[in-house]
């Protein structure tokens, strides 16, 4: 037994050895190719009309590697995530060699304040935005406060100053915002930081063991539902998350933990007890980099303006400087506003868009705009991170790259109500304010009173589709989406395999059941909120929204945090009580039609959720009782056009129920592409014959194949887009 133990040491032992030596390569052969993008890079620096980015050659590479992947046996999906990211690395490098001429060599040394200390995720931001302006030395400052990190800008001490501005959880960080709005400063670029919190402690503690937990406030906010599972340990505030875990470091005290990156872990000598501790998994930081002066940048940059302004204290000031941007065809990605001390009820506003204020058509704006504020102040023009080195193609299943970027038709042409970064709430509410006028004030032989009762599932005057977001898929318009998976939660292991076959098929979105409504109380009822967290990592881990099913009222919000879309099944389609609680939330809702529910019906059931605020609805057909045997339901496809002909929600349909056999889901499907359904929920699962509930109906990963080889001419016969 010993000596079998030797050998599998020894060969494990060799196993890495190759593995590091095939690492080295890898460093080496990437160390090449850098060499070359930079050449390319110089070449587009003496060459003003060259493009910075060629789309289509980066699709060419998609391809390539997808095909070369596929041929070796690994997985296209996460080959392309590994070029996703040496992309946006090459065109971060890039950019160095877009020399302006007062930086054409590289700055011997440049210092950097932030507000926090080494391992804080402000301190990690700026390794990631220096990466592309040429540097030779790079010293960092940590300050206690964004007041001091300012004071040390103006004062000379450094010469950029580095601070958050807004978190995709916490929301905006308002008093960098109001630093800003007095200060003689610039910006000049911003970064985003994706942040993992990890729980740490000392050698040999354990999560068990802890009696307090520190770390800055915001970070304990966000971890909110972890620490709720930490009996008995109390929470203790820092400054920041870094100190904490110095502070816990120098205690030596196996009781105490902190939250920080790994990387305060690294540097502090600490060892992570429990990574990703987040409530929400996706938590992002946006930071700003200030200087004293503008820097020019490249016309053929990506370029982001903010500002901020103050309106006339009169009636339509604010809608007309929306206008402005309107007319000029200006994308504006953020609107916030906040309170004049000096003026009580006053305001004033903080606003991004797309383009440079010295560039058209935003140099004609801001010069309009000015007519319409008593304060307008330009903060700064810097090179557009937010959105540019988002979603890129993926790898679809015949090994042809997609795009899952917006259509440039979404970028530009609605200033006002299309953004990339999310809508502002004034917006939201003013489209809400739209539709709830709509119903109460239409009279007449447009809208008669009969019809009142139906007031916000009913199509708009305007003619235009509700379109409803869900992470990065969205359901209505031009797009179809296919949503697939298992019907249960079942294990890890075979949500994850599901997760693969999904992904890999070119779906959108994953589907699970942790809960389950069974019509015997002896069939599996699933895992529950533990079954809810696999499902949540799943599709984590392979890029997925995902959509489960939530049973009972006191469960909403609670599922919400797991989940990024609620469905209602069909035996809730009338539990009134479950459509109020989700009416208070604001997830977006798959809302099934009842096994004997009329189509007013359902639509009267989304009148309950949108009643209470919540207009985030996709309508599903899943087939209706009727005298029919042969089928499990009767698919009613003819409930699609009807359907929208009578609302602006978007329809999909799920064949899986309706037929309750594998052999009729696929032609099921079709028809229902065919009659203009907005996507379909099918039911697929590695193992079908070990499958704990429908396992009839489940369909394999062959299948799942040939649906969405079938799909894409219908989707594309109709200008749509799969």
């Amino acid at each position: 037994m010993t000596h079998q133990n030797s050998a599998s040491a020894d060969s494990l032992t060799e196993y890495r050895d190759s593995i590091d030596k095939l690492d080295r390569d890898f460093i080496a052969l990437l160390a090449r190719r850098m060499e070359l993008v930079r050449n390319i890079g110089g070449v587009k620096r003496d060459d003003p009309q060259a493009p910075l980015r060629d789309e289509d050659r980066e699709r060419e590479i998609f391809e390539v590697w997808a095909q070369a992947a596929a041929q070796e046996g690994l997985s296209p999906y996460f080959v392309g995530r590994v070029l996703r990211e040496l992309l946006n690395y090459s065109r971060r490098d890039q950019e160095r060699h877009l020399d302006r001429p007062e930086v054409a060599s590289a700055v011997s040394a440049v210092r950097v304040a932030y507000q926090g200390m080494p391992g804080s995720y402000s301190d990690l931001a700026i390794t990631k935005l220096f990466a592309s302006r040429d540097v030779e030395r790079l010293d960092r400052v940590g300050f206690r406060g964004f007041t001091a990190v300012l004071d040390a800008l103006e004062a000379g001490q450094v010469g950029y100053a580095l601070l958050p501005i807004e978190n995709t959880i916490a929301g905006s960080i308002n008093e960098v915002y109001d630093l800003l709005a007095h200060r003689p400063v610039r910006v000049v670029g911003e970064e985003v930081w994706s942040v993992e919190h990890c729980l740490l402690g000392v050698e040999g503690a354990q999560i068990e063991g802890l009696e307090s937990v520190r770390s800055h406030p915001v970070a304990l906010q966000q971890c909110k539902k972890f620490l709720g599972g930490l009996v008995g340990a109390r929470l203790e505030t820092y400054h920041d998350t870094a100190g904490a875990a110095r502070s816990v470091a120098r205690a030596k005290d196996p009781a105490i933990g902190a939250i920080a990156s790994e990387e305060a872990a690294q540097l502090w000598g600490l060892q992570v007890l429990r990574r990703d501790i987040s409530d929400q998994r996706t938590n992002l930081t946006r930071f700003l980099l200030i200087g004293t002066e503008a820097e020019a940048l490249d016309p053929r940059q990506p370029t982001k303006t903010s500002l901020v302004m103050v309106v006339r204290h009169q009636a339509g000031a604010l809608y007309e400087c929306l206008r402005i941007f309107d007319e000029h065809g200006i994308n504006l990605t953020k609107l916030e506003s906040r309170p004049l001390p000096e003026k009580p009820w006053a305001a004033r506003f903080y606003v991004d868009v797309h383009g440079h204020a010295e560039q058209e058509p935003l140099a004609s704006a801001i010069k309009a705009l000015s007519r319409h504020t008593s304060r307008l102040k330009v903060l700064g023009s810097y090179a557009r991170r937010t959105d540019v080195e988002g979603p890129l193609p993926l790898p679809s299943p015949s090994g042809r790259a997609e795009t899952t970027s917006p259509s440039p038709s979404h970028e530009g042409a609605n200033a006002v109500g299309a953004s990339n970064e999310g809508a502002s709430n004034e917006s939201a509410a003013a489209e809400d304010a739209t539709e709830k006028k709509v119903g109460l004030e239409a009279t007449g032989a447009v809208c008669p009173p009969t019809k009142v009762e139906g007031k916000l599932t009913e199509p708009a005057f305007s003619g235009e589709r509700r379109t409803v977001t869900v992470g990065n898929v969205e359901f209505g318009g031009d797009n179809f989406v296919l949503i697939s998976g298992p019907c249960a939660v079942e294990s890890r292991q075979q949500i994850v395999a599901s997760a693969a076959m999904v992904r890999d098929a070119g779906a959108a979105m994953l589907r699970g059941g942790a809960f389950k409504p069974r019509s015997s109380p002896y069939s599996f009822q699933g895992l529950g909120f533990p079954g809810l967290e696999i499902l949540a990592e799943a599709g984590h881990a392979y890029e997925l929204p995902v959509v489960t099913e939530v049973l009972q009222p006191e469960d909403v919000m609670r599922v919400a945090e797991g989940a990024d879309m609620l469905q209602v099944g069909a035996r809730n389609m009338q539990n009134f009580s479950l459509l109020k609680e989700i009416g208070k939330s604001r997830a977006p809702v798959l809302l099934k039609r009842g096994l004997s529910a009329t189509i007013k019906e359902l639509l009267m059931a989304a009148e309950y959720i949108m009643a209470g605020g919540n207009h985030q609805i996709v309508l599903c057909e899943r087939g209706i009782r009727t005298f029919e045997t042969a089928t499990r339901s009767t698919l009613d496809v003819s409930a699609v056009p009807v359907l929208k002909e009578k609302t602006h929600l978007p329809v999909i349909v799920d064949p899986s129920h309706a037929a309750g056999r594998r052999d009729l889901v696929v032609p099921l499907a079709l028809a229902a592409a065919a009659v203009g359904a907005d996507g379909l929920i099918v039911e697929i699962h590695p193992q079908p014959e070990e499958a704990l509930c429908d396992k009839d109906q489940a369909l394999t990963e062959e299948l799942l194949g040939q649906l969405v080889q079938g799909l894409r001419p219908i989707v594309e016969a109709q200008g749509r887009r799969f």
